[in-house]
């Protein structure tokens, strides 16, 4: 089933990924050192809201970070942040990415594990293998989904272009069939973000300049974990997928309404 360089390349992931001592190591080192950077990088233009909901979270089965999907770094500034405030909560990273060119080309590889130590796994495959690939990929991840476990996904399946950033895309299936194979105490921790631009360099410069010249600012916004069993009741993958995206568009009505209020809608 796999084609070319992906013969190399998905192993490699696998193995990295399925040894938690190897992926414990990769995170004590490199994953803080990119949390580190990153936070110093931005973190001026942070607003934080929700905190009080991650103050105490035992897991564990695992969290999985459901995001809204606005930028490349979303993710990484999220990670960024719980791992530096809330470092008991990670100890191995998980986001699943496209198979294409970060599993496909070997600069796609260099910049996984340059930037994540290989953290973007498992591969998502969109070809007409996708049925078979995804369904192993979902298994694999419910399989890490223990304590120190954190998966970052978006449920929308790809980046939001569209002129309102409080309109998310229909929802996928791909989240809930994970759901649904996970433990019924996974945790789910809903995230809404908006303000990350896809220019770092711009992005650092903002974040380096005085109180009031730094523009619009990033919202890191959590909302109340909840696990899985509550969310997938009865309902099949996509239901499942919906019902946390609900979660998602209550945290950006609360953003929106912010913003609204404070002069920067």
């Amino acid at each position: 089933m796999l084609h070319g360089f992906e013969r190399a390349s998905v192993p490699l992931g696998d193995f990295i990924n399925q040894h938690p001592t190897l992926k414990n190591r990769i995170q004590a080192t490199l994953g803080k050192f990119s949390a580190v950077w990153m936070s110093a990088a931005t973190q001026n233009t942070w607003k934080v809201d929700g905190s009080e909901f991650l103050d105490g979270i035992e897991a564990p089965n695992g969290v999985i970070v459901a995001a809204n999907h606005r930028s490349f770094f979303d993710l990484y500034v999220c990670s960024a942040y719980l791992i530096n405030n809330y470092p008991h909560l990670i100890e191995r990273l998980f986001f699943p990415v496209r198979a294409s060119f970060f599993y496909t080309h070997w600069l796609g590889v260099v910049v996984n594990l340059g930037l994540s130590g290989g953290s973007m796994w498992p591969p998502v495959f969109r070809d007409d293998r996708r049925k078979e690939l995804n369904r192993i990929g979902l298994s694999q991840l419910a399989e890490v989904m223990t304590r120190g476990a954190l998966l970052g996904i978006h449920p929308e399946g790809k980046r939001g272009t569209n002129g309102d950033p409080y309109e998310l895309l229909p929802a996928r299936p791909g989240l809930g069939q994970l759901m649904l194979e996970c433990h019924p105490d996974t945790l789910v921790l809903p995230y809404f973000t908006l303000g990350m631009s896809n220019d770092v360099v711009e992005l650092v410069r903002r974040n380096f300049k005085k109180a009031g010249q730094r523009g619009e600012w990033v919202s890191l916004r959590f909302g109340a974990p909840f696990p899985v069993s509550e969310a997938r009741q009865g309902r099949d993958a996509l239901q499942t997928t919906e019902t946390v995206m609900e979660h998602i568009r209550a945290l950006g009505a609360q953003d929106r309404e912010m913003r609204k209020n404070l002069g920067h809608a």
